[in-house]
This record gives structure tokens, sequence and C-alpha cells, in this order.
């Protein structure tokens, strides 16, 4: 079975990467894994105020209707579909999640931020295209 590795966060552009995916995937033995990453939200400033479950649930909260809303995409298609919620950076997240779930590769899309916000910030997709341990395809 070939395990493609989906991220997502309800942009348009994931969205058409997991279309791209299930649209490789169809009538194949293959398995899509969609991945959330949420923001840890360990810090000081945040721990005075909320407590660790309060942080959890908001968690929990975000990743559902992230992962609701693509759900909803993937209807009508027979390849199956694992969720994943992770907590912490997206892109050490997603690497290490192709490496604990042993797939074959990832599908992503690319949200581009311009050339100076890339610079600064860099991106999640050229940290994964980086880090990860398998092929990656991004779709624009």
């Amino acid at each position: 079975m070939t395990k493609i590795l989906v991220p997502v966060d309800g942009s348009a552009g994931s969205d058409k990467a997991l279309r791209f995916a299930l649209s490789l995937s169809e009538g194949k033995d293959n398995e899509i894994i969609l991945i959330n990453v949420q923001p840890s939200y360990d810090t000081p400033n945040v721990k005075r105020f909320f407590s660790q479950e309060q942080i959890r649930s908001y968690q929990d909260e975000l990743s559902k209707q992230v992962l609701d809303h693509t759900l909803e995409i993937t209807k009508g298609f027979s390849t199956p579909v694992r969720t994943v919620l992770r907590l912490g950076i997206p892109g050490n997240e997603i690497c290490k999640e192709a490496m604990d779930s042993s797939v074959n590769f990832i599908v992503m899309g690319y949200r581009g931020l311009g050339a100076i916000k890339r610079v600064i910030l860099g991106s999640v997709a050229t940290h994964v295209l980086h880090e990860t341990p398998c092929p990656v395809t991004i779709v624009p």
C-alpha cells in the first residue's frame, strides 16, 4: 500500500493539494493521511491566562474544523483516509509524521508569501522539501 501524507490547514492551497492526491489515488491501493498541525501555545504568557485543558480544547476545536472541512472533499472517493493532529512547528511535525507513518510521499499546497516574507519567515513547504525523508509534490 502506498501512503500519501497531505498536510491540511483549511486553505484553498491545501484543498487543491488534497484533490490532486485523491486523483492520484483513486482506484489504487493507496491510503491518504491528512495531517493538521496546531501551534503548541507553550509560552509563559499563554499559560498565565489559560489552563492546559483550555489550550488543548482550543487546539482540538481548531483542528476539528479544518479536518471536518477537509473530509467533506474526500466524500465520493474510495481511497481510505486517516486523520492526524500534531502540535508544534508545522514543518517539523510534517516531517516527523512522514517518518513515523512511513509514508511514500507528501503532497502539499504552496502558499506564495512573496519574496520578502519568504526570505524572512521561510515557508512550511520549503522546510519540508529540505528535511523530509521522502519525495514531495508541491501543488501550486
